[in-house]
């Protein structure tokens, strides 16, 4: 389902073109934020469901990139910009959470 050519609304279209326009069009972020948007699936408006995202965006993080234990549990600063390239843990993990913030059912 993720990052397939022929996407509408109801495989994630809105919440791709939400990520397509926070992130510049070179930017590989693009293909976490959708990922976030295909863990989100479902689970946004639920608060436990929301909490699976989230641990699935670490356990995606963690799968990509080495992640001490830990290290995502206290970000405090979840803002992204166009710029953020995926070149460390925090920025993988914050392009994912985008994906679920942009979301909507």
């Amino acid at each position: 389902m993720a990052l397939n050519a022929h996407a509408n609304k109801y495989l994630g279209g809105v919440c791709y073109a939400a990520c397509q326009d926070t992130f510049s069009w070179y930017n590989s972020s693009i293909a976490i934020c959708r990922k976030g948007c295909d863990f989100a699936v479902g689970r946004v408006n639920d608060p436990v469901g929301r909490q699976e995202a989230d641990d699935m965006c670490k356990r995606y993080t963690a799968e990509i990139m080495w992640t001490n234990r830990g290290e995502l549990d206290g970000i405090d600063d979840l803002r992204v910009h166009a710029e953020m390239f995926p070149t460390e843990p925090k920025s993988i993990y914050k392009a994912c959470l985008a994906g679920i913030r942009r979301q909507k059912y």
